[in-house]
């Protein structure tokens, strides 16, 4: 059956109510002419029982309707029920276009890449973290296939693996990021059965879950790295113990020595004795701070009065190294810490600034505001910088750069310990031939603490 053009420019809603109100009329029309008639033999006969006798007993109304009225009774059947029909459709249509926004809406919303591929690999959706984490739209990803992304991954295996064992199986690839730092990836492939009955498609699909798991990595890296310090802290508290007695009597031998030998050559060797012995002691004060535990007494403090404190101890050091300090503060730097560990916090960044700058320099204090309730202290030097190949081990214990001699390798792994410990974190930025900066983050102290409890350990983040 053709209908009219115009008939086929109107939505289906807006047809099924045309159709409604034609087959009101038609039948308002309908019981309208039956009435008018049924008056007019009223009128005639002058009461009911002469319609009936009219009407029925002759006959007659039985002719009128076969003739006319069936027709006109059927054609108002026949479009009812079509009406009926196309409503009940609608009524379907609507529920299946609900579920599918309502569907859409999950998978949208969802915070994790899921997207759906047919055995050929064709992408059949796409959802909005998907978008984020591959970078390419949804319109671009439903014309192209999988393959097309370089995953690195043989998908005809995995796809009749996935479909053989039906459970589910994970992969994990690498995505190259636009800071070349590449993202880990892992894609966790389902396989849908076609299903049976006449809905039933011709091949089974996959849906793929992808979860970004770079930070999740990070995270285990720097908890076993903690792990592995904690272990380093007992074994080096053990062997300092161990040792701190024999290297003091030695020290006290060699000093009595040195007063009584009067060679110079023997003076010498006993001096570099002595010298040897006080590098071992320096050693070994760095592995017991290394392992020292958290300190218990903490309360509010001000990390503008720990600086300057700091560096008025060390003005006569700074003075003879030439290097001036220029401190800048545009906050109330409140927080809830123990003051002598973040004081050795800023005399070990203070002598590293030091030590990067022979020829004398500037060391440039910022206090301020950095993230919503934390209190940011950028430490900066022009000193020699760090090369890029070191910045990444730079608070691992026992490294340095300096000479032999010069260094344990203790001192910045002190300073993130103590930093981690008290809810912050460090963060390094350095180019070689134009200085350092510490970024050193805080939880800024709040009005409702008190001096008997340990601050929360809001962060893994201080690598």
């Amino acid at each position: 059956m053709k209908f009219p053009s115009k008939w086929l420019q109107f939505g289906r809603a807006q047809r099924i109510r045309t159709l409604l109100l034609v087959l009101m009329a038609c039948s308002a029309a309908y019981l309208l002419i039956n009435i008018t008639h049924l008056n007019n033999v009223f009128q005639q006969t002058g009461s009911w029982q002469g319609i009936w006798q009219v009407e029925w007993q002759s006959g007659r109304i039985i002719t009128e309707v076969i003739t006319s009225g069936l027709f006109q009774f059927f054609m108002l059947a026949i479009g009812w029920s079509a009406w009926y029909r196309m409503r009940m459709s609608e009524i379907a249509n609507l529920r299946l276009r609900r579920s599918e926004n309502k569907y859409r809406s999950i998978i949208n919303h969802a915070g994790e890449a899921i997207f759906l591929v047919d055995r050929a690999g064709r992408i059949l959706e796409w959802n909005k973290a998907a978008e984020k984490l591959f970078r390419v739209p949804r319109r671009t990803a439903l014309t192209s296939r999988l393959q097309g992304l370089e995953l690195g991954l043989n998908l005809e295996e995995v796809f009749a693996s996935t479909e053989k064992t039906q459970r589910s199986l994970a992969h994990e690839i690498q995505l190259a990021a636009e800071d070349d730092q590449p993202t880990l990836v892992r894609l966790t492939f389902s396989h849908i059965s076609p299903g049976a009955g006449l809905t039933a498609e011709k091949s089974g699909s996959f849906v793929v879950i992808a979860r970004d798991i770079t930070s999740e990595r990070q995270l285990e890296t720097r908890m076993s790295e903690t792990e592995k310090l904690a272990g380093i802290g007992q074994l080096a508290a053990g062997i300092a113990h161990q040792l701190n007695t024999p290297l003091g009597s030695i020290l006290l031998s060699a000093q009595m020595l040195e007063d009584a030998v009067e060679e110079e050559d023997d003076v010498e060797d006993i001096r570099r004795i002595i010298r040897q012995t006080e590098q071992c002691r320096g050693i070994i004060k760095g592995l017991l701070n290394f392992a020292r535990p958290t300190g218990s007494e903490r309360g509010r403090m001000n990390l503008g009065e720990a600086i300057d404190e700091t560096v008025f101890l060390m003005d006569k050091n700074l003075k003879l190294a030439g290097v001036t300090v220029e401190i800048a503060s545009d906050i109330d730097p409140w927080v809830y810490g123990n003051r002598n560990e973040l004081e050795q916090v800023f005399f070990n960044l203070l002598v590293n600034a030091l030590d990067a700058m022979p020829s004398g320099g500037i060391i440039r204090i910022q206090l301020g505001s950095g993230d919503p309730g934390e209190i940011l202290i950028e430490f900066s030097d022009s000193g020699e910088g760090i090369a890029a190949e070191h910045q990444d081990r730079i608070f691992l214990p026992f490294f340095t750069t300096k000479d032999y001699g010069k260094g344990t390798g203790l001192g910045l792994s002190i300073v993130a310990r103590i930093v981690h410990e008290h809810g912050g974190r460090i963060e390094l930025d350095s180019d070689p031939g134009q200085g350092t900066k510490f970024r050193l983050s805080f939880p800024r102290v709040r009005d409702s603490e008190s001096g008997s409890g340990l601050i929360d350990d809001q962060t893994l983040d201080w690598f």
